[in-house]
């Protein structure tokens, strides 16, 4: 009886599968701490619309390229929330924290606004050598200030920053691609400072 007990058990442990744990991680940009010394945006009112990116970007898939044509998924990471919307909200509160303008909003508002900010995400991905020895993280951002009233382009900007990785895995990556989010929101202080004259 004791030997059947034995081997029902062993059949059915041999049955369970163990799942491995998944690490999720959040894209948190510093945001630059400066304000607007321009006095020529404060009138406007801005909506920010949702970010225009790849497929990839709008999941929770956690991608990296290895040379210049592969690319793969990590297994055990993913992103909390797409980083489509992420870089969404990072440039949302950034730009409202500046106080360039009278009000910031959402792309889901109703209201209307002076003007709307088109963001144009191109890159935001972890980059390995074919050997697998060097990684670097590199965002590219483009930004479109446009009149809503008149729907004319007041001006754009294309915003790239590029960063070493400190250690070879997922978390290393998440470090450096912060770090280029918050090198772009820094270009974009000074750009939006350049525009509000």
């Amino acid at each position: 009886m004791k030997l059947i007990s034995i081997i029902i058990i062993f059949i059915l442990s041999g049955c369970t599968t163990v799942k491995l744990s998944i690490t999720e991680y959040k894209i948190v940009a510093e945001s630059p701490k400066i304000k607007s010394n321009k006095d020529g945006c404060r009138n406007k009112s801005l909506k920010i619309a949702q970010a225009f990116s790849s497929s990839s970007l709008m999941s929770l898939k956690m991608d990296y390229a290895q040379g210049e044509n592969k690319v793969f998924s990590y297994s055990q990471a993913h992103w909390n929330e797409s980083p489509n919307h992420s870089i969404t909200m990072n440039l949302l509160k950034e730009i409202r924290d500046s106080s360039f303008f009278k009000n910031v909003q959402i792309s889901k508002t109703i209201s209307r606004n002076s003007w709307i900010l088109e963001i144009n995400i191109e890159d935001f991905l972890q980059y390995y050598s074919k050997d697998l020895k060097n990684s670097f993280a590199r965002a590219t951002i483009n930004l479109t200030l446009i009149d809503s009233k008149n729907n004319t382009i007041i001006d754009t900007k294309t915003f790239t920053s590029k960063v070493d990785v400190k250690t070879l895995n997922a978390e290393g990556g998440v470090e450096a691609l912060n770090a280029a989010l918050s090198n772009i929101l820094t270009q974009n202080v000074e750009w939006l400072n350049e525009v509000c004259k």
